[in-house]
């Protein structure tokens, strides 16, 4: 199984690298992982390993977890990172907004701890994404696109410096919308033919704006202008073909085009996942990258970590966790039963086949669109139901 050495625990036998093992500075090829140190050797040389379960080392019974943070402390963690994050996005856009120059130092910062704590906690970073609030959208927007295109970065196995360049691009690929009139951004109606032209600008504005910038990452200027271009010419800013159009920018694009499609906007409810992605699909090789929207696709899954879900019995309950050895039988934190009413939460793993009190197996039935049976995650989370649910599992 490869998998990225921020997801290694201790216990577990690497069998190969991404390297060389006479470039490693390990004398055997394989070993056991036995302490946070022997961790650490690997992170320090490697991005991604390939461990044998087979030969998986058992401590009591169990294998070690004490890399992994619990599910409390993981979304604890991962919700001050992006709170953080979220603040500091906003924070750029009011400088931007009153004339000030974009802090590139702080944004490459930002995303950094980003792409650490993707790596470390991807279902409770990705969880974080979900829980939208329309009245923040443009700031939200960004940080979501960053998070997004970090764990399709790794997903893509794309080594750690270039998750953060690209991580980077998701962050800023918008700031030019700091200086669209809100009125414009924020209008509940249709867009005149003159707004749209000046919603539209928002993409040469954002090039000007991290040009300007000192010590400015340059791809980050050129998916600025570019994530609205198409492959088939019929984008903008340029009219560019997929010849004109970057890996970054054409990463950046899918992934912006998916958090605004699932996100509610002053003027549109935001559409499921799937419908989301039946969108994405339909549009492949004419405006989005047919290999970029399959691996967007595969990384996400069926049911996404944060999508409300109802099971054949009637229960409701939220993805928490992705089960990457079938992707239908993920892990759900319960929160309804049968008649709709609010239980006290537990988790529902279907990977070990659970059965109800009517001994018939959990199977999922559909996806909830936000606030069906009343239901608001963004809600559910302020009034601290998460961090509640998660403690002591």
């Amino acid at each position: 199984m490869r998998i990225h050495v921020y997801e290694l625990k201790i216990g577990m036998f690497v069998s190969e690298l991404d390297i060389p093992w006479e470039q490693s500075p390990f004398s055997l090829q394989g070993f056991d992982l036995k302490s946070l140190a022997d961790i650490k050797a690997v992170q320090d040389v490697c991005d991604y390993v390939v461990i044998d379960p087979a030969r998986q080392k058992r401590i009591h019974g169990a294998i070690s977890n004490k890399p992994a943070p619990s599910f409390l402390k993981a979304f604890e963690d991962s919700e001050t990172s992006y709170q953080k994050t979220s603040s500091l996005v906003k924070g750029m856009m009011d400088d931007i907004r009153f004339g000030n120059q974009l802090n590139a130092k702080d944004a490459k910062q930002a995303v950094a701890e980003c792409v650490e704590n993707v790596l470390k906690m991807p279902n409770t970073m990705l969880l974080l994404t979900q829980l939208k609030n329309q009245d923040e959208y443009t700031s939200q927007h960004s940080l979501n696109v960053c998070i997004l295109s970090i764990l399709l970065a790794r997903h893509m196995d794309y080594s750690v410096e270039e998750i953060n360049r690209i991580g980077l691009c998701g962050l800023l690929h918008d700031m030019g919308k700091a200086k669209v009139p809100e009125e414009i951004l924020n209008k509940p109606g249709k867009l005149t033919a003159d707004e749209l032209k000046i919603m539209n600008s928002h993409t040469t504005l954002g090039r000007n704006i991290l040009m300007s910038a000192r010590d400015v990452y340059p791809g980050t200027v050129d998916v600025a202008y570019t994530h609205h271009e198409r492959l088939d010419g019929k984008g903008y800013p340029r009219g560019l073909n997929h010849e004109g159009i970057s890996l970054y920018a054409r990463l950046v694009a899918v992934v912006d085009a998916y958090d605004a499609i699932t996100s509610d906007r002053v003027y549109q409810k935001g559409r499921l996942h799937l419908q989301a992605i039946a969108i994405l699909t339909q549009a492949r090789e004419t405006q989005f990258d047919s290999t970029v929207v399959l691996k967007f696709i595969d990384c996400l899954g069926i049911y996404p970590v944060g999508n409300a879900i109802e099971m054949k019995n009637g229960e409701v309950g939220v993805v928490i966790e992705a089960n990457l050895n079938n992707k239908t039988k993920p892990k759900i934190l319960m929160l309804m039963d049968a008649e709709k009413n609010f239980i006290d939460s537990r988790i529902l793993e279907l990977a070990k086949n659970p059965a109800d009190k009517n001994g018939e197996p959990y199977r999922i039935h559909k996806v909830l669109r936000k606030g069906e049976y009343g239901i608001d995650l963004y809600e559910f989370n302020q009034q601290g139901g998460f961090s509640k649910a998660f403690m002591d599992k």
